[in-house]
């Protein structure tokens, strides 16, 4: 018997983005869509060559489509929160749709369709089901994003997967049961298998479990190197998957995985397959591509000979693939059989480490290792060069989606630049650093091994080698996007009536070069305080501006009114603008080194009220800036500041729940608390009975960058 082998049939060319979600119509007509905000239907012709048209066009990102076979509608959602129809019939751009439907309230992340119903999920923590363009239910259980809902044979039953970490069974909207312990981390996406009896879910911890419908796991198959996006069953019985690793992974029924297929992109988001078995896969290169096991569709032999050098030609992360840069396999590894799907790297003659995947009975390059370090292989993004540039969906995605990261870098601070870019929320946060973490090197504040002018630290000597303390660089809370706080000054405008267009204009125009116009912008931020009624834009474009300032006496009145609001969101607003202060190199670290300035400042933030017990961006700001007087202190030798803020390590801010919530907001304070035990002995040898050191450590301590500075402290 002749073993079946996928192939690339075509590369369908024409989306600017990623290519988010497919949906296959026939075995002549898929469609796609992408964060360029299109959906294209592709039809293939005579000629066996796939050609398409754009249906639909918004200036948001779409990443979610489905097809319904009864009315023969493409729907399709997004950023916007709306459900479009679409008729693939009427091939047309600007077509009216048939349906929208109107009811999420965040980004729809998910549809599907089933017995004439449409199923969706959205960031709102909620999937609906609508019925001929009426909602019929409103499934809310969900903590987090649902990221996938589909209805079982028998119509009002559906399972829901969530960002939550749970599955959950419902009869109409009423929750029948929730499988918690499916997974370990975000749920992806789910299918239901061909008799109804059992389904198959994904998670980012890298499973695919089959599940009958009392939630007991009946196999896992484990194979995938990062988070996988979608799964679905074949035809044959067995189930297909893909990920963010580059590859889409053919499993037979027995779980066992037949065929890796790898891609030259970072993300394969989407999946689905056609009647006849061929396999079509969105990525994040902005191609849609298409494989089959029948040999009357395999591409050209050029066309499989380009996209094997493109496979080859990709960069993979050490630290993504879990290897081990001390451990080369012998190039002689490459003369004998592996297993289906097994990765190994060899040196190559010119010294490069290159993955080889065993697939079809060969051993095939996928291309060359990098250093989890780091590499030489720097990329661009908006005029900076990066170690890495990733196309990543989060928690938290929007056009162009582009994350530029530094090996060195800190993933909270990469994360809030994201976030900030493309005005996305907060709650992704977590998902993107943990994205971070596992394809980079996992994040840690390093340690600056420069010494004073004089040849010697200020550090007193140390009874053991530190591998982090102290860090001797401060931080800055910047990240922010220019569009949103004008769109904010612009609605709030509308009612206090102070800015004329021309004013909006310079402003508008200021905020995309912040360093050249910080004189405007601090003219036209102290008019907003002074006689807005909402002064939250202000305050965000005094914490930007700042760090330019010339004098430190125009931040007096924004710092007392401030820090006495009782408006959390204006009170973190000028703790970001205190944090900020010591980047400012002519007065920055004389103001903040003042006594009046500091007990004042640590007297006034109160950690524990219930409004800012909630405040994860507060806890990150009001850690930031304790972080950097530890820092100041270092740098300066003033240790006359010590008493203070180790005051605030150990007795106010430490001890705050809201600190401990927070994982980054936690780790500043922890190394703060470090820099401080680097001067003063005393910190160092009481580290243990200090009341907060132990629930951060049981909380976090298996992370890596809290472990090392645990081993350091401890």
């Amino acid at each position: 018997m002749v073993k079946k082998v996928f192939k690339l049939s075509a590369t369908l060319f024409g989306h600017e983005q990623d290519v988010k979600s497919v949906a296959v119509m026939s075995n002549d007509e898929v469609a796609t869509c992408s964060r360029d905000g299109s959906v294209r239907l592709w039809k293939k012709g005579s000629n066996d060559m796939w050609q398409d048209t754009i249906l639909y066009k918004v200036d948001e990102f779409i990443n979610s489509l489905c097809y319904d076979k009864l009315s023969r509608l493409l729907y399709c959602g997004g950023k916007d929160t709306l459900i479009n129809s679409i008729s693939p019939l009427l091939g047309e751009l600007g077509q009216e749709p048939e349906f929208v439907l109107v009811g999420h309230k965040s980004n729809v992340c998910a549809l599907n369709s089933s017995q004439g119903y449409i199923l969706s999920g959205s960031w709102d923590a909620t999937a609906k089901v609508w019925f001929q363009g009426a909602l019929k239910h409103e499934l809310v259980g969900h903590k987090a994003s649902v990221w996938d809902v589909k209805m079982l044979p028998e119509v009002g039953f559906y399972l829901t997967a969530s960002a939550d970490g749970t599955v959950k069974l419902w009869e109409g909207e009423k929750v029948l049961k929730t499988f918690s312990n499916l997974h370990t981390d975000v749920v992806r996406h789910l299918d239901i298998s061909p008799d109804g009896d059992q389904f198959a879910s994904c998670s980012n911890d890298g499973t695919i479990k089959i599940n009958d419908m009392d939630g007991n796991t009946l196999r896992t198959l484990k194979g995938h190197e990062s988070f996988v996006y979608c799964v679905k069953y074949t035809p044959c019985g067995g189930l297909v998957s893909c990920g963010e690793d580059r590859s889409v992974r053919v499993w037979g029924p027995d779980g066992a995985v037949k065929q890796v297929i790898r891609v030259p992109a970072v993300s394969v988001w989407d999946l689905d397959v056609l009647p006849n078995g061929d396999i079509l896969v969105g990525c994040s290169d902005s191609l849609a591509r298409i494989f089959t096991c029948h040999e009357g569709r395999v591409a050209p032999q050029q066309e499989l000979d380009t996209f094997a050098k493109e496979v080859e030609r990709t960069a993979i992360s050490s630290q993504t693939m879990g290897f081990d840069e001390s451990k080369l396999s012998p190039s002689e590894a490459l003369l004998n059989p592996g297993k289906e799907g097994q990765v190994i790297v060899v040196k190559s003659p010119n010294g490069v480490n290159e993955a080889h995947q065993y697939t079809q009975g060969a051993w095939t390059k996928v291309g060359d290792v990098v250093s989890s370090a780091g590499n030489d292989k720097k990329k661009e993004f908006e005029g900076k060069m990066y170690d890495y540039v990733f196309d990543v969906d989060v928690t938290e995605g929007a056009p162009p989606l582009k994350l530029p990261f530094n090996a060195n870098g800190n993933a909270y601070q990469a994360a809030d630049d994201f976030l900030a870019r493309y005005e996305l929320p907060a709650s992704y946060r977590e998902e993107v650093v943990r994205f971070l973490i596992t394809n980079t090197t996992g994040v840690s504040l390093e340690q600056d091994q420069s010494s004073t002018s004089n040849g010697q630290s200020n550090s007193i000597p140390q009874s053991k080698p530190m591998s982090v303390l102290p860090v001797r660089e401060y931080l800055d809370i910047r990240s922010f996007s220019p569009d949103a706080i004008f769109n904010g000054v612009v609605k709030l405008n509308a009612q206090e009536r102070s800015f004329d267009d021309e004013d909006l204009a310079a402003i508008g125009a200021a905020l995309h070069d912040v360093e050249d116009n910080y004189e405007l912008l601090f003219a036209q931020a102290s008019i907003i305080r002074s006689s807005w009624s909402n002064k939250i834009p202000a305050y965000d474009i005094m914490r930007l501006i700042v760090e330019y300032l010339p004098h430190a006496d125009a931040m007096s009145e924004f710092i007392e009114e401030g820090l006495g609001s009782a408006m959390p969101q204006l009170e973190m607003l000028t703790v970001r603008t205190l944090a900020n202060c010591f980047k400012n190199k002519k007065w920055g670290t004389e103001l903040m080194s003042k006594n009046a300035v500091y007990d004042s400042v640590f007297q006034t933030i109160e950690p524990n009220r219930p409004q800012a017990s909630k405040t994860v961006n507060l806890a990150v700001s009001i850690a930031t800036l304790i972080f950097n007087y530890s820092v100041m202190i270092i740098k300066s030798g003033n240790l006359d500041l010590l008493p203070t803020v180790a005051d605030a390590l150990n007795n106010k801010f430490g001890p705050s729940q809201m600190i401990q919530d927070s994982e980054e907001a936690a780790y500043r304070m922890l190394v703060a608390y470090g820099n401080l035990a680097t001067v003063e002995p005393t910190l160092l040898q009481f580290a243990k009975s200090i009341a907060w050191i132990k629930p951060v450590k049981e909380k976090y301590g298996h992370l890596s960058r809290f472990s090392h500075v645990f081993a350091d402290l401890l």
